[in-house]
C-alpha cells in the first residue's frame, strides 16, 4: 500500500491564571497547530491496481476531521473512499479542535484506472442513466403551480424514515408518520415558479450540474456527488439540489440526503430538518426526469367511483326505504368526521372519539351532543334534519342515477355543529353530498360517511353517520 502520512505527537496545555485581586480569569483552549493533527490516508492497492480505493483515518483523540474528498464529505474517523473514474483528486481536510477550527494541508491522490464496479449498480443507473450518460431532473411544480407525477414538490416524514421500499415500509425507528401534502390546499410549502433543472452524469466522472433559477444565491454550480446504492444515501460536493426557499435556513445539511425512492420517472430525497424549526423531521423534495415532464400529457379526469355497498339496492334504497319508508341517521359519537382521499382511504386514523388530536378539539365532552344532530330521508323526495339545539328544517333530496352516488339539496342546506369542535356539518357549493363510505353490521349498513368535495384539494371532508332507527 502507498501512504500518505502525518504523524506527530499530540498534546495539549492548559494553563489557569490565578489573581489575589481578582476573580478566577477564564481562557480558550490555544488553537492547535496543524502539525499537531495525527491523520492518514491510504490508496489500497490491493483492493485496486489503480488506487480508485482510499482509506482516510483520523488518529487524534478529541480532534473531529471533516474530509472534503471530491465526490463527497464525511466526518467519520475512518472513511473509505472508492473513486470510480480516474484523475487527480484532492482531499481538503478539517480539524474541529478545542481551540477552533483548523485547516490542515490538502492531499493529493492519483487513480491511475477507471474501476466502474463502483458505479455498475441500477440505482447509480436509474440516477444518471448510467456510464458515459446523463440525466436531468426538475422539481415536480412548474410555473403553472402544476405537480405532473406528485401532488406536490414536497413531503413531510418522520425522522426515521428513510428508503421506502425497505425496512417496515421506510421506517427505520420509533420516529415514523409521513404527511403528504397536495399542493393546491397548501401553496405555502413551496412558491410555484421554473425552479430550474438539476443534472446528474457518469461521462467521465460523478458530476452534478445545477441551475438554480429560483434562487439567484446558488446560481449555475457545477461539483460532484456520489451515491451510497447499499445505504441508500446521496451526497454532493460543490453543487446543490433544487428546492424551495421556503426552507433554505431550516435544513442541517442541503448536501447530505437520503434517497426516498427511485424509479425510471421519479426521484425523492430527504434532507433532516433542524429541531429548532418546529422540530426534527424529513423533508423530502420530489423530482420528476425531464423527459417524463416533456412528454407528459395532462388528465382531464373526472373523480373516480369507488365501490361501495348500498347494501344491494340504489341509493335511494339506502337513505329511505325501510318498512316505515323512512330511515333516520345520526352524527356518530365517536368519529363524527375526518378526511379521506378520492378513493375514499382515510386520511387520519380516528376511530374512537380518543383519537382525535388536540387540534381537531373534538372531545368525549362534545359526544351527548353530536348525537342529537339527525338526518332523516323519506322515500318520496322529503328529508328532514334536527339540531342538537331542537332546531328542524326540511327540504328535498335527489341521487344521482350515474354511478356517483351524489346526492342534492333543495330548499334545505343540512348543516350541524359538531359540539364545541371548530369543524363543522356542511354541504358543498352545490349543496351537494357524495356517498364515500358505508359499513355494514351484520346484513344491514348502519354507517354511512357523507363527503363534502374540497374545491380546491383533491379530498374530501366526510361526515360520519350512524343509522339511529
Amino acid at each position: 500500500m502507498k501512504n500518505i502520512k502525518i504523524v506527530i505527537t499530540t498534546f495539549l496545555t492548559l494553563v489557569l491564571l490565578l489573581s489575589s485581586c481578582s476573580p478566577d480569569t477564564y481562557s480558550l483552549d490555544a488553537v492547535t497547530d496543524k502539525s499537531d493533527i495525527d491523520y492518514e490516508i491510504k490508496q489500497d492497492f490491493a483492493v485496486d491496481p489503480g488506487g480508485n480505493t482510499v482509506i482516510l483515518t483520523n488518529k487524534t483523540p478529541g480532534v473531529v476531521l471533516t474530509w472534503d474528498y471530491v465526490t463527497g464529505k464525511s466526518n467519520k474517523a475512518t472513511e473509505t473512499v472508492k473513486y470510480a473514474f480516474k484523475g487527480n483528486y484532492t482531499i481538503k481536510i478539517t480539524a474541529v479542535t478545542g481551540g477552533g477550527i483548523v485547516e490542515l494541508d490538502p492531499v493529493t491522490v492519483t487513480v491511475t484506472k477507471d474501476n466502474l464496479n463502483y458505479v455498475n449498480d441500477p440505482l447509480w443507473n436509474l440516477l444518471t442513466g448510467g456510464v458515459g450518460k446523463s440525466k436531468t431532473w426538475l422539481l415536480d411544480l412548474n410555473a403553472d403551480g402544476v405537480s405532473k407525477y406528485f401532488i406536490g414538490p414536497m413531503y413531510f416524514y418522520g425522522k426515521d424514515n428513510a428508503w421506502l421500499e425497505g425496512g417496515d415500509n421506510g421506517c427505520y425507528g420509533t420516529d415514523c408518520w409521513n404527511w403528504l401534502p397536495e399542493w393546491k390546499g397548501n401553496t405555502w410549502i413551496a412558491a410555484k415558479g421554473d425552479y430550474g433543472s438539476m443534472t446528474f452524469s457518469l461521462e467521465g466522472g460523478p458530476f452534478l450540474k445545477t441551475d438554480h433559477k429560483m434562487s439567484p444565491a446558488y446560481g449555475q454550480e457545477s461539483g460532484t456527488f456520489f451515491l451510497d446504492a447499499a445505504a441508500k444515501t446521496l451526497t454532493t460536493s460543490n453543487a446543490t439540489i433544487l428546492h424551495p426557499n421556503e426552507n433554505e435556513n431550516c435544513v442541517v445539511d442541503w448536501r447530505s440526503m437520503k434517497i426516498m425512492s427511485l424509479t425510471e420517472n421519479t426521484l425523492q430525497v430527504g434532507v433532516m430538518r433542524k429541531n429548532s424549526c418546529e422540530s426534527t423531521a424529513t423533508l423530502v423534495f420530489n423530482f420528476i426526469s425531464k423527459e417524463y415532464s416533456d412528454n407528459w400529457v395532462p388528465k382531464d379526469a373526472p373523480d373516480p367511483n369507488p365501490a361501495i355497498d348500498l347494501n344491494g339496492g340504489s341509493v335511494d334504497d339506502l337513505l329511505s326505504t325501510t318498512t316505515t319508508t323512512t330511515k333516520t341517521w345520526a352524527l356518530s359519537k365517536d368519529s363524527p368526521f375526518n378526511w379521506t382521499d378520492l378513493n375514499g382511504a382515510f386520511l387520519n386514523p380516528w376511530n374512537t372519539v380518543t383519537d382525535y388530536p388536540d387540534w381537531a378539539a373534538y372531545t368525549v365532552a362534545d359526544q351527548a351532543t353530536v348525537v342529537k344532530n339527525k338526518i332523516s330521508f323519506s322515500d318520496d323526495g322529503t328529508v328532514k334534519t334536527v339540531k342538537s339545539d331542537g332546531t328542524t328544517t326540511s327540504g328535498t333530496y335527489t341521487t344521482s342515477t350515474d354511478g356517483t352516488n351524489i346526492i342534492t339539496f333543495a330548499g334545505i342546506n343540512p348543516s350541524f355543529a359538531i359540539g364545541n369542535s371548530w369543524a363543522s356539518v356542511s354541504t358543498t357549493a352545490k349543496n351537494q353530498w357524495k356517498i364515500v363510505k358505508t359499513a355494514k353490521t351484520g346484513n344491514v349498513v348502519t354507517d354511512i360517511w357523507f363527503g363534502k368535495r374540497d374545491e380546491v384539494k383533491s379530498e374530501y371532508m366526510v361526515f360520519h353517520f350512524v343509522l339511529s332507527n
